[in-house]
């Protein structure tokens, strides 16, 4: 069966070659040289193990994993831990990316022959493969942190016929050496934009980095640069691992002195209506994180910031009651994502789409429809 002429024709549907350069690459570049001969998919044993898929083991559903559209390609977890070792459960620390999400951010990148581009995030070498195709190997810097990730991204590179400038280092500092740049581009989440991608681009360049907060994961933040400051609008999702550096530490120590109080609203109101709504309260509030335990009249959501110093616990059963809010801390953090919801519903629940970021010298700016119309700094 030819699975890359199958998606192909999938990705064609969807949009995915709507800049003209795409096709080709995709043409270009074989996804199968980049993929490794063992990976994890999505599916899972009774305990929870991802399984690998293994090409000498199943050819035939190794590769037709490899050219599906919307499945990325488990290849590390716990920052070290490889598919060599079996069924693993534990956190994905570097994959190949779903075909549908390479293309999209491709198209969003807006790239141009000839265009200086910076890649952060090698990993396997297959996006920077892409790239060479559309900018030219002379032209493109990619930049890998993990050693091992980076030696074999370059080595598939060059074994594909690329040579572009790649870097074993932290792409949260850029690559001074090759700046400045046209593109920036980053294949694993930040919750900040870093100001060394700023300074490191010319101007009217484009930065497309995947964007979490501490809330919620999976926003894709399009940047453009002017007189050094980067500012643009979430233009859809894209759920990323994250930058190591970036990455939340769960830390909750708030101390044993606790109040009481009701809540205003029906907790699943605000935290039971999808991802779109988390994204969002998100943006209002990034430095907090929530989780629920519990089930049926017992269940409970807790959240806490980022220093784990203040503490919300609020039940959803019986939520009006004095008792159902707990609070720990200086903060009153449901009272917070209380207010975030309610500054949403007054300004018409709008998409986060309409939201965005400017990032200049002062910080990161909050804003709806408009730069100048600053809801949070």
């Amino acid at each position: 069966m030819d699975y890359r002429a199958i998606s192909c024709k999938e990705l064609e549907v969807m949009g995915a070659f709507r800049s003209p350069w795409l096709r080709p690459a995709f043409e270009a570049v074989d996804r199968e040289v980049f993929a490794p001969e063992m990976f994890w998919g999505y599916d899972t044993d009774d305990d929870g193990r991802h399984l690998v898929l293994n090409k000498a083991a199943d050819e035939d559903g190794w590769r037709r994993t490899v050219w599906n559209a919307h499945r990325s390609l488990i290849m590390q977890m716990n920052d070290a831990v490889g598919p060599e070792q079996g069924p693993f459960k534990g956190d994905f620390s570097s994959s190949i990316s779903a075909l549908d999400i390479v293309f999209e951010k491709l198209n969003q990148l807006e790239v141009e022959a000839g265009h200086k581009v910076l890649h952060i995030g090698t990993a396997s070498g297959y996006d920077s493969a892409l790239l060479c195709e559309g900018v030219g190997s002379a032209n493109l810097t990619t930049i890998e942190f993990d050693p091992v990730l980076a030696a074999w991204g370059a080595k598939n590179l060059e074994g594909a016929g690329y040579s572009p400038t790649a870097i074993c280092g932290d792409g949260l500092d850029g690559w001074a050496p090759t700046a400045p740049y046209d593109r920036v581009i980053a294949t694993a989440a930040v919750r900040s934009i870093p100001r060394q991608w700023i300074e490191q681009s010319k101007e009217g360049a484009i930065i497309l980095a995947p964007f979490n907060t501490l809330y919620a994961r999976g926003g894709l933040l399009k940047l453009q640069v002017r007189e050094g400051t980067a500012s643009g609008r979430f233009v859809g999702g894209a759920c990323y691992m994250w930058m190591r550096s970036h990455r939340p530490e769960h830390r909750i120590n708030p101390g044993d002195e606790s109040r009481k109080e009701a809540s205003p609203i029906d907790p699943d109101e605000i935290l039971g209506r999808g991802w779109v709504l988390d994204f969002t309260m998100g943006l209002y509030l990034p430095d907090v994180s929530f989780a629920h335990r519990g089930e049926g009249e017992s269940r409970q959501v807790q959240l806490w910031d980022r220093s784990g110093t203040s503490v919300a616990i609020v039940n959803y059963g019986d939520w009006w009651g004095d008792n159902s809010v707990t609070l720990y801390g200086s903060r009153n953090l449901w009272g917070e994502l209380v207010h975030a919801y309610s500054a949403w519903r007054n300004v018409g629940q709008p998409h986060y789409t309409r939201y965005g970021l400017t990032v200049d010298s002062a910080g990161e700016h909050l804003w709806l429809d408009e730069p100048s119309n600053v809801i949070r700094s």
